[in-house]
């Protein structure tokens, strides 16, 4: 949300349990000193879980909480950096505000799956903007507001099963049980997550089913909550028809990126999850990300992170400038542009003579990475899953030294 919309602020006390100083450092706490003069008051308690003090990131954030002296408490991840203590201070506001709000959060998912709130993931923007509380089935861990009074009466959960998952999820459960509103607002933040940990998910998403049986199935941002959904049963089918409608609607959309960029190969593939590989595979020295973002949403620019050791330097800017950069591109630099859609593929200029590959997935649109040839990376995206309508239709091209990967 822009800065100029919200009159009031709250002063928060930020919370993070952490395992590794240097990841806190130059993502989390490097922001928050760069917002502090913006937000004086602000209050930042690190919770060291190195060595394992704390059986579970509930236990570990219980703890800050109960040291937290401003009205609102933040719960936010190590490896995210916040571009704004403003819009944050704006958001916890709104909470203290609105009493029928029992959880915000800077992301969620609703009953009809769509992502709200737009938040940078790793290298790709989003979820739909969120100026105003949306209601949302579940918030995701990355970021969570609570006031500190309801934190105090009624703490995160401690249950082993949700030891590192789900413990948002539990919470915007417990509070729409309760009657309250688990809501999306907007807060700029990238998360420079390296992993995705998937460990136990399975159980910690199996316990908040079996917790809250009247709600599922239940939304979150890591799948959908069955409860006791046996192999072949309703909830596997149903994911795997959304599965192949997804997968249709890229290949559609695959189809018109080809007319409008007729000699790049194309590929549906979700890039957050290959781009360190791709770093590697073409030894590239650094990353910058250029983000597309559409005009409703809060532009954001970061540099001065890494990845596995890389530079990373990520910008919310217009096609013009997007452009430039290609033109101006070092050629050890891995240049991907994110949050595209068909139409901007045009003003982006002929691609034909550099090293690319164009990609799309329904989640995070359309993207194009410059710098690596496409017979390089072509084995990160090997199966017919990531082939436009597994490559049976191809798409009429002009001449081209690169491959046709579709």
């Amino acid at each position: 949300m822009p800065e100029s919309d919200r009159a009031s602020r709250t002063p928060t006390s930020i919370v993070c349990v952490y395992n590794d100083p240097d990841v806190l450092e130059g993502c989390l706490a490097r922001s928050i000193r760069e917002g502090l003069p913006s937000a004086p008051q602000t209050e930042f308690i690190a919770v060291d879980n190195r060595g394992n003090p704390f059986p579970g990131a509930g236990a570990a954030l219980n703890h800050g909480a109960r040291l937290a002296r401003n009205d609102v408490v933040v719960f936010v991840h190590q490896d995210v950096v916040l571009h704004s203590l403003v819009a944050l201070e704006e958001a916890a506001a709104v909470l203290m505000a609105e009493p029928d709000i029992g959880i915000a959060g800077a992301v969620g998912i609703d009953a009809r799956h769509r992502i709200l709130g737009r938040i940078r993931d790793r290298v790709v923007p989003i979820g739909e903007v969120a100026t105003e509380p949306r209601d949302v089935e579940s918030l995701d861990e990355v970021l969570l507001l609570l006031r500190r009074e309801r934190v105090w009466n009624e703490p995160l959960s401690e249950d082993p099963l949700l030891a590192w998952h789900a413990y948002g999820v539990e919470y915007s459960a417990r509070s729409r049980r309760a009657g309250l509103r688990a809501v999306a607002l907007d807060i700029p933040l990238t998360h420079n997550s390296l992993t995705t940990n998937l460990e136990a998910l399975d159980l910690a998403h199996g316990r908040v089913g079996e917790l809250y049986p009247e709600l599922v199935p239940l939304q979150t941002t890591c799948g959908t909550i069955w409860g006791g959904d046996p192999p072949g049963g309703l909830g596997r089918q149903l994911r795997r028809m959304r599965g192949a409608r997804a997968w249709w609607g890229e290949s559609l959309e695959a189809r018109a990126l080809a007319s409008v960029a007729p000699s790049s190969p194309i590929v549906l593939a979700d890039i957050r999850l290959s781009i360190d590989e791709a770093l590697a595979r073409g030894d590239m020295g650094s990353l910058r990300v250029l983000d597309l973002a559409p005009g409703d949403s809060t532009p954001t620019a970061v540099d001065g992170l890494s990845r596995y050791g890389k530079p990373l330097a990520v910008a919310t800017v217009p096609p013009a400038v997007a452009r430039e950069a290609m033109a101006h591109r070092d050629e050890r630099e891995l240049l991907l542009i994110t949050a595209a859609r068909s139409r901007d593929l045009a003003p982006l200029g002929p691609l034909g003579h550099l090293p690319h590959v164009v990609g799309h997935m329904h989640e995070i649109g359309v993207w194009v990475l410059i710098g690596v040839s496409a017979p390089t990376l072509e084995p990160l995206w090997a199966g017919t899953r990531s082939r436009p309508f597994a490559g049976l239709i191809r798409f009429p091209r002009e001449a081209s030294t690169a491959p046709d990967l579709t």
